[in-house]
């Protein structure tokens, strides 16, 4: 199964202020068959210069090293460009990869665990203070 990206704008509160931000859901298998059309989504977006993003990743089923670079990159690019992307409902596909790669600490993103998940993931590597 292809991926499907939906994206809508959305009002956030921030700093008692309203910004308009962009929601976007992920849905589906992210391999590097369909890396390239995943990193055209994103680009469109940043030409379009929401500087705030909200990414739910609850939907992800299958996630591979080639489509979680593009994640990364987007996250670099936005520190760049001082926009927010923030990283929601990661998926167990995904928790697994930011694990696997000691990531938590490069995404700063608030990851909720079930408690079934608690065992199966660290989230050690990457959250030092150094």
């Amino acid at each position: 199964m292809a991926f499907q990206f939906k994206k809508e704008s959305v009002v956030f509160r921030s700093d008692n202020a309203q910004v308009t931000g962009l929601k976007i859901w992920i849905e589906g298998e992210l391999t590097i068959y369909d890396a390239l059309e995943l990193k055209g989504n994103f680009d469109e977006i940043f030409k379009q210069s929401n500087f705030i993003l909200e990414i739910d990743l609850s939907k992800i089923s299958k996630l591979d090293t080639s489509c979680l670079q593009i994640l990364l990159a987007l996250k670099k690019e936005a520190r760049r460009k001082e926009f927010t992307i923030r990283f929601i409902n990661h998926s167990h596909a995904v928790l697994k990869l930011i694990d696997l790669y000691g990531l938590t600490g490069f995404l700063r993103d608030k990851i909720k665990l079930q408690k079934e998940d608690l065992k199966e993931f660290s989230f050690q590597y990457g959250m030092g203070k150094d």
